[in-house]
């Protein structure tokens, strides 16, 4: 039995990748090799400054935490998903959503995303996220903030 600790706030998109091997290069940060230790202060700068490259990250236009970024495939998706949501209007809002054309769904913690890459303005972020060239956004769920 899940208590109101067990959830958590969440920004749900969904995609439509070719693969696994693709929704994971899209999805999480990916590092080029480290250079050689004989490389030179301005390679070892240049290379520092060129990773991660995040796909993910670049195209929301967020700062966000990796660590709360979860890729999840089509055929275990709805009935997990569900799973983490609290409110059955949330569960509902979600069966809503789903389209079997959707090879992924990514699930971001609400609170990983802490500004907004898009605005000089300082502070947390302001922005909701939205529909992006490559993801379908589903909505945000447990949002503590939102009336019951």
């Amino acid at each position: 039995m899940h208590t109101a600790d067990d959830y958590f706030a969440f920004h749900l998109f969904a995609a439509r990748f070719p693969n696994q091997a693709e929704a994971e290069l899209f999805t999480f940060e990916q590092w080029e090799p480290e250079p050689a230790a004989d490389a030179s202060a301005a390679e070892f700068s240049a290379w520092e400054a060129r990773n991660p490259s995040w796909r993910l990250k670049q195209e929301l236009g967020y700062y966000m935490d990796s660590d709360f970024v979860e890729l999840i495939e089509r055929e275990d998706g709805p009935q997990y998903l569900e799973s983490l949501i609290r409110s059955d209007a949330e569960k509902q809002q979600l069966r809503m959503c789903i389209d079997p054309d959707y090879s992924h769904y990514i699930l971001i913690g609400s609170d990983s995303i802490h500004g907004d890459r898009q605005s000089d303005a300082p502070g947390p972020n302001q922005r909701k996220p939205e529909n992006t060239a490559t993801l379908v956004y589903l909505g945000e769920f447990n949002d503590s903030s939102a009336p019951r």
